[in-house]
């Protein structure tokens, strides 16, 4: 049998267990290859997803240093330096350096969404590290940008990222979004953003967080004393694209909330500041707001504050990811045996505070 004559269903089956880079050199066997994987039907996409969920190549991108040097180098050769963090055996896997030009780091953006990282500032581009595609959008319409965020639809199969960017109509202040979209394989469905919403102003924390269709940013505190506090969250439905504001639990004068996906849920953390308490809430009806208490952390005879980063898969077990701000290393936090621990394989790796961790799911090397 030829390979022309391959079943599709066995071509789909035989394709979707290969990683992302034989996928990639495999474009070129045939037009019926290519075609299938660049361009794949629901078939191929759900077989695709499928075998990734098997699979144990979970594993973190930390944002480890911004500049070649220190902060007084020059910005024009500064670079995105970037790590691979095998979770289950807790061993920088990988390392690759980005060069970036003119580039700050007050302003300098990497989310993730499955697989893909988009690192935005001035110019915003998608990288897959494992198969170095590189893809960089189109420049926005509008310059700046207050929030922006990366995820996926499930019903129109493709990438969005959400840029909410500052506009000013009849004296007053406002929020205009633009949207982004392109396949899985980083192709553009269009060649420009489209303007779908404007809302009031508001203060969006970064990074946001991606969970089941929807990009949550936390709405900050516009005073300058109480700027981290934050008492709702603004929601965006990728598939309806449309926004919705939620409120939160009320925070106490001495702590400060952040938000972190959990066993694919959003969940508010409430970090005391000065001590190792950390209360997490979990959202359970995202229309009327509900949320429940769900975990309860107090380590403060161990060490200080500590704040969530993002939740891992290591070994199946769903643990969260705590950075100590005054040490300033890593402490993994079992959700269900309520242990923390300190990763010995990565006793020596720090982040300033600028930094910002996040997840690389279903990345293969």
């Amino acid at each position: 049998m030829r390979l022309n004559e391959l079943p599709t269903d066995l071509l789909v089956d035989v394709l979707s267990r290969l990683p992302e880079k034989s996928l990639c050199r495999f474009t070129c066997v045939s037009k019926e290859w290519q075609s299938l994987i660049s361009s794949p039907h629901p078939g191929f996409v759900k077989a695709l997803r499928r075998q990734r969920l098997h699979r144990k190549s979970y594993l973190y991108i930390w944002n480890i240093s911004l500049f070649d040097g220190n902060v007084e180098s020059d910005v024009e050769d500064c670079s995105l330096r970037i790590s691979i963090v095998d979770t289950v055996n807790e061993r920088i896997q990988e390392n690759y350096c980005l060069p970036i030009n003119n580039m700050n780091p007050f302003i300098y953006t990497v989310i993730s969404c499955h697989d893909l990282l988009c690192l935005a500032q001035t110019k915003i581009s998608i990288c897959n590290l494992s198969t170095q595609e590189k893809a960089i959008l189109p420049d926005p319409d509008h310059l700046g940008h207050v929030g922006i965020g990366f995820g996926y639809s499930s019903v129109s199969k493709e990438f969005k990222i959400v840029r909410w960017f500052m506009q000013k109509k009849d004296g007053r202040m406002s929020m205009g979004c633009e949207i982004f979209s392109l396949t899985n394989r980083l192709r553009f469905k269009s060649d420009s953003w489209r303007l779908t919403e404007t809302r009031p102003f508001e203060f969006l924390s970064k990074p946001s967080v991606f969970v089941n269709g929807v990009i949550f940013w936390q709405i900050l505190n516009p005073t300058f004393k109480n700027f981290f506090e934050s008492n709702s969250i603004l929601a965006f439905d990728l598939d309806e694209e449309e926004p919705q504001i939620i409120s939160c639990p009320k925070l106490s004068p001495d702590t400060v909330a952040h938000l972190v996906e959990l066993k694919e849920c959003l969940y508010l953390a409430h970090c005391s500041k000065g001590k190792a308490i950390v209360k997490i809430w979990r959202l359970e009806d995202q229309k009327n707001s509900l949320w429940v208490s769900e975990y309860y952390i107090n380590f403060s005879s161990i060490c200080n504050t500590i704040v969530p980063l993002t939740s891992v898969l290591a070994g199946h077990v769903e643990e969260l990811v705590f950075i100590s701000v005054k040490g300033k290393g890593l402490l993994y936090y079992n959700v269900e045996s309520g242990k923390m621990r300190k990763p010995e394989n990565l006793e020596n790796f720090t982040l300033r505070w600028y930094e910002f961790p996040c997840v690389l799911r279903n990345m293969e090397f």
